[in-house]
């Protein structure tokens, strides 16, 4: 008689990702204890304490898993992952440093008497710098969320809601990396009050590249907020400039202009022209190789002297490019609409303006108009990185 085949069961591989919250945090919050502990500055005595007959943080923190929290089934090996998967949840935020002399530099050079308008550098050089300007400008951010919400709340009447507050998002990959640091600051502790996520224009065109679109951005939140509404902006990223009438009016586009004035914080950042990750540059680019835009609208923009744009909407040195195409951009507001917004009470537009996300060029030459023209003063925040701002004042010095 054969013996019945016995089934195994397969329990799969540990992954970190799998453990509680509450686990992932005290293993950080642990680790780098134990590596404070083991550094020359500690004192030896309580460092050799700490470790015990372990040597090394991770097998100090591996012992202590064991004794504190019967888990001997996490190794040394295993921490490591464990202390990468808390970065990955947000529990672990590195905080770039400022560079101040180059901040007030430029800040006497350009602020004028407009003492609303702030301007920050990052102390960041090398291909991270776009990441660590973006997590700067979401420190910023948050801030600003705290101020907008205490000065609701000062105007509010006795049985009035508490109040909200609206975000307004541009496209592109700065300000994808914004959001999440900002979604990330929740799972490190910071209180928000209700939020309203406004998306500033339909965003990217591409269809493997929908982070670049804001409306996406919105996932962020709705993972790590729990009340929060988003508005929406569903439209051709560039129509033709005689139907921009018509598409305000659609179903999909009609409540977002009509709730814009409710936005009191923008964020976005700008694109240098004949630059190949600009997305009005692809964009404008690819219509002119699938035939469905004459080559002339692109060399007539340059022969204008487009530097730059802002959601999609090009300038010059001399002010916004208008009516220079037979094309433009699904946005709620124009050039001047955003430069009269920045002047309101109340109102705050934070500009990211680090190197390309993608390849790390400077935009150096579309940052300078929007900081030396009135016509373009359109933001209220600024934050840039130490190698741009060094190449904008080496023109004053």
């Amino acid at each position: 008689m054969k013996k019945p085949k016995i089934k195994k069961i397969r329990t799969g591989r540990w992954q970190a990702n799998h453990e509680s919250d509450e686990l992932v945090f005290a293993v950080c919050d642990r680790f780098l204890r134990q590596l404070g502990l083991s550094s020359a500055n500690s004192n030896p005595e309580e460092a050799e304490e700490a470790l015990g007959e372990k040597k090394g943080a991770a097998a100090a923190v591996a012992l202590w898993l064991k004794k504190s929290w019967g888990r001997s089934d996490l190794s040394r090996e295993k921490v490591y992952p464990l202390f990468w998967e808390a970065a990955k949840r947000g529990f672990l935020l590195l905080k770039p440093p400022m560079e101040k002399l180059l901040a007030d530099r430029m800040t006497t050079q350009f602020r004028g008497r407009d003492f609303k308008r702030q301007i920050k550098v990052v102390n960041s050089l090398g291909e991270n710098a776009s990441t660590h300007v973006a997590s700067a400008a979401a420190d910023v951010i948050v801030d600003l969320i705290e101020k907008v919400a205490q000065e609701k709340k000062e105007r509010m009447k006795p049985g009035d809601p508490p109040p909200k507050v609206h975000l307004g998002m541009g496209a592109g990959y700065a300000t994808m990396l914004v959001a999440q640091r900002i979604a990330k600051r929740v799972c490190a502790g910071v209180q928000f009050p209700p939020l309203v996520l406004h998306a500033i224009s339909a965003g990217g065109f591409l269809v493997n590249e929908p982070q670049k679109v804001p409306s996406t951005y919105f996932a962020y939140f709705d993972r790590n907020f729990t009340d929060i509404e988003c508005v929406s902006l569903f439209s051709e990223t560039v129509v033709n400039s005689s139907d921009i009438a018509r598409i305000k009016t659609n179903p999909g586009t009609r409540r977002a202009f009509e709730r814009k004035g409710e936005i009191d914080i923008f964020i976005t950042s700008l694109a240098a022209a004949q630059h190949e990750h600009g997305l009005l540059e692809q964009f404008l680019s690819h219509l002119i190789s699938e035939e469905l835009l004459d080559p002339k609208v692109l060399q007539n923009m340059h022969k204008a002297g487009w530097v730059g744009d802002v959601q999609f909407c090009p300038y010059s040195n001399d002010g916004p490019l208008n009516d220079i195409s037979p094309v433009r951009a699904v946005t709620l507001f124009e050039l001047e609409e955003l430069v009269e917004f920045a002047k309101k009470d109340g109102k705050y537009v934070v500009l990211v303006a680090g190197p390309c996300g993608e390849c790390g060029a400077s935009k150096k030459d579309a940052l300078l108009p929007l900081l030396a023209n009135d016509k373009l003063n359109l933001w209220t925040h600024l934050v840039t990185d130490a190698r741009t701002a060094q190449e904008i004042m080496s023109q004053y010095s």
